[in-house]
């Protein structure tokens, strides 16, 4: 990764480290008001831990230290070196608002000195320096979007309204996702200083609906119609059995169709069976007649209304001279 070089003209800030503390000390009664010299002194000695951590190398100790120590005692000085240890970390973009805060920091209230100015000076430099430096990425997205989407940049959620738009970031390795509903699409880049990309996110169509459940209510009465059906025709193969057994023996015993008083009895119970046959016979074909279609094809669940129902409410009105109802719905 591309690191921005380090300018061999700065003074190493050893060198500053009396101006700069000492100026803490001048600050107006506006700015340090409540601030105590135990605080004051904790701010400097803090500082001088960043500057012997940032000599080190240890450049994200030496921010921390900075940032506690502009905590407790904001100074022009003390933002400008946790800019610098910023931009030693990689992190350009955070890198240029620190600095150009440090520009903005408000003077009017406080006993100005060469090293407050001086720290305002080179942090718009310095920021002016490094703003040609920023990688940009700019991020589309497209294919269906469904419902809604949401764009990630190294599992930060960004503003939909920057995607197609340049986006300053750090040099190094990043990683892009968009989110639509339980998809995700995922793309990786690596950039280095000054370089300008653009990535892509293709979503896939969208799945396929899931079609409506049935009604339960006449999914229950196609089973009940299939249940019907199904004892009719049964009780029709029986009764019919019984029925084709019976006209069988009854022709050998009345021909002609004409049986003697003997035989009536026999003659009746066919009849019987006859009409438990037809009567098998057409509740079994009504029943499946009716469930098999109901339950292929039946009607489906009717959508979901809203809960939250208007309510019905009415008081009387009397007045002088007049008389009512007054309610909502």
């Amino acid at each position: 990764m591309n690191r921005p070089p380090s300018k061999p003209t700065r003074a190493p800030f050893r060198t500053c480290l009396p101006l700069a503390f000492a100026a803490l000390t001048w600050l107006a009664p506006a700015v340090s008001s409540g601030q105590d010299f135990a605080t004051r002194s904790a701010a400097r000695k803090l500082g001088e831990e960043g500057i012997v951590l940032f000599d080190k190398g240890q450049y994200a100790e030496a921010l921390e230290k900075f940032n506690l120590a502009d905590q407790l005692v904001p100074a022009p000085t003390l933002g400008l070196r946790a800019a610098r240890s910023l931009v030693k970390l990689g992190r350009l973009v955070e890198a240029t608002e620190r600095y150009l805060a440090v520009t903005r920091m408000d003077l009017s209230r406080t006993q100005v000195t060469p090293a407050f100015r001086k720290a305002q000076a080179d942090a718009l430099k310095e920021r002016e320096e490094l703003l040609p430096l920023l990688p940009s990425l700019t991020i589309e997205v497209t294919g269906p979007l469904g419902d809604g989407i949401t764009v990630f940049v190294d599992g930060t959620q960004i503003p939909l309204a920057l995607v197609g738009q340049k986006r300053p970031i750090d040099p190094g390795p990043h990683e892009v996702e968009v989110r639509r509903g339980e998809t995700k699409v995922k793309k990786k880049v690596d950039l280095v200083v000054k370089q300008t990309e653009k990535v892509v996110l293709v979503l896939p169509p969208l799945p396929k609906p899931k079609p409506p459940e049935p009604d339960p209510f006449w999914r229950t009465i196609a089973w009940v119609g299939i249940g019907v059906g199904a004892g009719g025709m049964v009780a029709f193969g029986v009764t019919g059995g019984l029925a084709l057994s019976k006209q069988q023996e009854l022709e050998s015993k009345c021909p002609n169709r004409t049986c003697s008083p003997e035989f009536h009895a026999d003659a009746d119970f066919f009849d019987a069976l006859r009409y438990a046959t037809t009567a098998g016979l057409v509740v079994g074909v009504m029943g499946l007649g009716v469930g098999v279609p109901l339950l292929i094809a039946g009607p489906t669940q009717a959508p979901k209304k809203d809960a939250k129902k208007a309510a019905f409410t009415w008081a009387p009105v009397v007045g002088l001279g007049t008389a009512g109802v007054r309610g909502t719905f």
